[in-house]
């Protein structure tokens, strides 16, 4: 018999809203485990948490799903301006940054567009190029990912990329490089072609007013190792009935980086997921779907877990993935700001508009195409997909914030933001687990390559940095 979503809701949004165990569990995530950086010890120890914690809330066929990665360990890192003057700077070493000693002059390439870097031609050939983050301005116009811009750094013949920083609080900023000579049987092979490190909006503005001065020297040393690893996603159901091998997938990313908590971006949002799992899976085989909660490991160092976990259901042909939803920074605010985002896919913003005029509940429903979090493997797959995600309105900061910095900590993070958002995806799961008229067709391959070259993003089908990252392969 199939359960009427009236009732689940009825269940669900109190059971909730009553409950601080989500609290509880990022507390744990990310005060008592830490980083949970992408093949470390803590971020093993968090999968084993999580998978606890599906086993206790009821969830069946609960597993880890296990798959190989390089893994990377900070070592010392310094910046120095050489001349005109000289000048210690704060700085980090990126994810794969290999290690380094080595002078150079500096060509500031401002926003690090590809116009910017068309600007500059060849004067970077054999420089260390300075450029912003990857992060777009307050409300504006999304703006290239740092993957892209360090590409274009390594293309031009860079010896080293300089990231800083957009949001000042002397924060630094941070985010994984690529491999490279991806798939090479040596450590070496999965460090990062050239240097890549992230100094703050304060140290970025130091070096660009020098810059205007005149010629820029800089000395960078790095002392980081490389090694191979594991991870694991961690997988459970909420088994559903009449058309159990209809798959309803929500799940979100439980690594970090290693200088933070990795409480917003995205312990958060994991647990978000796992919330959803708890509250519905006492209605497991009342559904006509099958509801699976995810927690995708090392999406920060290239969506590794999300690649890992697309590639699986060509295993199992039985079984038809009718829907991903990522929950990359859902939580992550103080309610009541959550945003549905459709994977290319404008025709289905109609549908979650209705579901917010239908439930009462306003929220901002849109399509996008972003290749950069956890939805984009099941995408080129052909898989229809998602985003829900919050936002805090009152930060006023540009792109992540406080994400990809040491300040993403659970003081950011507040109870009533996550209840909210559990309560918005667990009826949202509940609504997609049981609505047959939602089957939006998958895409074959060449309907994947003609949405990617309509957004002139056809390149990534051959070198997307997460693939590129891959040890599986």
């Amino acid at each position: 018999m199939t359960v009427d979503i009236s009732q689940v809701e009825q269940a669900v949004i109190p059971n909730i809203w009553l409950s601080d165990g989500i609290y509880r569990n990022l507390l744990h995530l990310c005060d008592d485990l830490g980083h949970r950086f992408g093949g470390s010890d803590s971020e093993h120890q968090a999968a084993e948490y999580l998978r606890q914690k599906m086993v206790e809330y009821g969830l069946t066929n609960v597993h880890l799903e296990e798959f190989p990665m390089y893994t990377w360990e900070r070592g010392d890192c310094e910046i120095m301006l050489t001349g005109p003057v000289e000048r210690h700077l704060s700085t980090m070493a990126m994810p794969y940054c290999p290690s380094v000693d080595m002078e150079g002059d500096v060509v500031d390439v401002g926003e690090g567009e590809a116009a910017d870097f068309e600007r500059v031609g060849d004067a970077i050939r054999g420089k260390i190029v300075l450029t912003d983050a990857e992060s777009g301005r307050p409300g504006g116009e999304s703006k290239s990912h740092r993957t892209d811009k360090y590409r274009q750094a390594v293309d031009g013949g860079a010896i080293a990329c300089v990231f800083l920083n957009l949001n000042p609080g002397l924060l630094h900023i941070t985010g994984a490089l690529y491999a490279k000579n991806p798939g090479g049987p040596n450590v070496e092979d999965h460090e990062a072609p050239i240097p890549g490190v992230g100094i703050s909006w304060e140290s970025g503005s130091l070096v660009r007013r020098m810059a205007e001065r005149g010629p820029l020297k800089m000395r960078i040393k790095t002392n980081n190792k490389t090694v191979k690893s594991h991870s694991n996603n961690v997988v459970g159901d909420i088994r559903g009935g009449e058309l159990a091998n209809e798959i309803v997938l929500f799940g979100g990313h439980y690594d970090g980086h290693d200088v933070a908590q990795g409480a917003g971006d995205d312990a958060a949002g994991t647990l978000v997921g796992l919330e959803v799992g708890r509250v519905l899976a006492p209605f497991a085989g009342q559904f006509k779907r099958t509801i699976r909660i995810i927690c995708f490991g090392c999406e920060e160092i290239g969506l590794l877990g999300s690649f890992h976990h697309a590639d699986e259901y060509a295993k199992h042909p039985d079984e038809k993935l009718v829907w991903v939803m990522n929950l990359d920074s859902a939580g992550n605010g103080p309610g009541g700001y959550e945003h549905v985002n459709t994977t290319a896919d404008p025709g289905l913003v109609p549908y979650f508009e209705q579901w917010a005029k239908d439930h009462h509940y306003a929220f901002e429903a849109r399509s996008g195409l972003s290749a950069h979090s956890d939805h984009f493997p099941f995408f080129l797959k052909g898989y229809p997909s998602g985003s829900l995600a919050s936002r805090n309105p009152n930060r006023g900061m540009i792109g992540r914030g406080f994400g990809h910095t040491e300040a993403d900590t659970v003081d950011k993070v507040n109870l009533r933001g996550l209840q909210m958002c559990a309560i918005f995806a667990a009826r949202v799961a509940a609504t997609l687990a049981n609505d047959t008229e939602f089957a939006p067709p998958s895409r074959s391959q060449d309907e994947v390559r003609a949405l990617l070259e309509e957004k002139n993003q056809a390149d990534l089908l051959e070198h997307h940095w997460g693939r590129d990252n891959r040890a599986d392969v």
